[in-house]
């Protein structure tokens, strides 16, 4: 094998290797650059000469190298929406869709600025949650690694001083001596056991029955599973309004929605509603035969489809569920802020009992 040879497979095996540990493209950059493409669309600039111009503003990121290539493929004759669907990682099948929509219809820069609209509402919708999660993370974080720090470090002088005295230990103590020991010579141990769920947690929840089966326990679980739904009905909400605000039929916006909804139960139920609206119902009838949807969402929807105004309706409904969703998450959030400060309460309580019980009886022997 030659010199050449050698290096062309090596480098072909490197970019394999690339591509499967490939970090997907963050939200914010996708959202920054469909937002730029659609402006650039909408003053009449060619998309060749719009895709080449971001990729020449972008700092070197995974999303560049993908420009680069889409744009090389459209010199080539290739269609946008052909090009995006080579990356299904990193552009979903919602925007493939409205490219196509918008390509066929000669409204590009319409589609990509509904998409656009669409990204910054779902980063928007995130970033807040994420806020509202940050202290009770803090919370838990600072208490747990004070409790750590405690067994690991303070509680084995404490066992030394007692040994030297031959003082029995309390109960508490005990218990709180052989919980530091036990992650004190089989750390290893809980570290690897650690690290295996989380494996067998991410590989099980990249396949459809790991997924259809957490989605179903997000949605049954007591407070939380409201407010999964109400993002759900939201994000569907948002989606459908985007995509027949694009011309798209109500058949195909029902299937792109079921696709790229992001729960398994969701999307089982809009498959179904799929075929029911084939048949001729109503997008309204369709729904309404699943419990998933409330009766105001229904009833909104049919309104819609009397006035001819589906996609302000449907923007109202996502609007209106987000509200929803956003003072429910923060009504459990406060009740959470005050169970984790009990909880830590507790064991940083009992730590300090376990501790401190020894230390008494010690000194009422030394008097």
């Amino acid at each position: 094998m030659n010199k050449a040879s050698f290096e062309k497979r090596f480098l072909s095996t490197v970019d394999k290797i690339n591509f499967f540990y490939r970090k997907p493209v963050k939200l914010h950059d996708l959202s920054s650059f469909i937002r730029q493409l659609s402006t650039m669309c909408s003053a009449g600039v060619p998309l060749y000469q719009a895709l080449t111009i971001i990729h020449d503003g972008m700092e070197e990121t995974n999303l560049k190298k993908i420009i680069f290539d889409i744009k090389e493929k459209i010199k080539r004759g290739s269609s946008f929406s052909e090009c995006l669907s080579s990356y299904p990682d990193v552009f979903p099948p919602l925007l493939v869709g409205l490219v196509k929509v918008g390509e066929i219809g000669g409204i590009l820069e319409v589609t990509l600025t509904k998409y656009a609209d669409l990204l910054e509402w779902e980063e928007e919708f995130k970033s807040k949650i994420t806020t509202m999660l940050v202290y009770p993370s803090i919370m838990l974080l600072v208490g747990t690694a004070v409790v750590i720090f405690i067994l690991t470090f303070i509680l084995p002088k404490f066992v030394a001083l007692f040994a030297d005295y031959k003082q029995s230990l309390p109960l508490p103590t005990l218990i709180l001596v052989s919980i530091s020991k036990f992650f004190g010579n089989f750390w290893w141990l809980v570290l690897i056991l650690i690290i295996g769920i989380i494996f067998f947690l991410n590989i099980f929840l990249r396949t459809e029955i790991g997924k259809r089966q957490f989605d179903i326990f997000l949605l049954n679980l007591p407070l939380i599973g409201k407010v999964v739904q109400k993002s759900l009905i939201s994000r569907f909400s948002f989606i459908l309004g985007v995509l027949s605000g694009s011309g798209v039929p109500i058949l195909q916006a029902l299937s792109t929605a079921s696709e790229s909804i992001g729960n398994m139960v969701l999307s089982d139920y809009l498959s179904t509603a799929v075929k029911n609206v084939e048949r001729g119902d109503s997008l309204s009838n369709a729904l309404k035969n699943f419990s998933f949807f409330p009766k105001s969402v229904i009833q909104m929807i049919h309104i819609g489809e009397e006035t001819g105004k589906i996609e302000n309706v449907l923007t109202k409904i996502a609007i209106s569920y987000e509200r929803e969703m956003e003072i429910a998450t923060r009504r459990i959030i406060i009740f959470l802020e005050p169970l984790i400060i009990l909880c830590m309460a507790i064991v940083v309580g009992f730590v300090a009992i376990a501790v401190l019980l020894p230390i008494l009886s010690l000194s009422t022997i030394i008097k």
